[in-house]
């Protein structure tokens, strides 16, 4: 059992150390920047993103990129969001549906993604990717 008094597992308990970020924590702010925020609360805020990461697929004409934030300090990575952070769960899904019902994506459909640990999480901060107008390839549509 974890010696944290909440019961919780920690990161370090499960990977043997702590996560080693490539990039340092910045604050929220200074990650969406000028960017078009579609989106914003107390507790996470939805913004285009013009800069994707290094493991991410070159963008198709006409694809929308979103990522939405926690502003919750402390919350590194999806694996540190426990039943205790339903203000911040709660918060994360009615950003997805509001970014989403501002912009119609419902209409077309779109994917949520959450990059987790290293190296597909590459900075200390919960986020989610949000896309759409990316057509399916071939496989997928056929089998779903």
């Amino acid at each position: 059992m974890s010696a944290d008094p909440k019961n919780r597992v920690a990161a370090g308990e499960v990977l043997g150390a702590p996560p080693q970020w490539a990039k340092e924590r910045r604050a929220w702010e200074g990650i969406v920047g000028n960017n078009e925020v579609v989106y914003e609360d107390h507790l996470v805020v939805v913004f285009h993103d013009p800069v994707d990461e290094a493991h991410e697929s070159a963008r198709v004409a006409g694809e929308l990129r979103l990522t939405l934030l926690s502003k919750k300090d402390g919350v590194d990575s999806l694996m540190d969001v426990g039943v205790a952070d339903e203000d911040l769960s709660g918060a994360i899904l009615h950003g997805i549906q509001q970014a989403a019902l501002r912009l119609g994506l419902q209409r077309g459909g779109f994917e949520v993604r959450a990059h987790v640990y290293p190296p597909m999480q590459s900075r200390p901060e919960v986020a989610f990717k949000i896309r759409a107008g990316k057509p399916p390839k071939r496989a997928d549509a056929a089998s779903g």
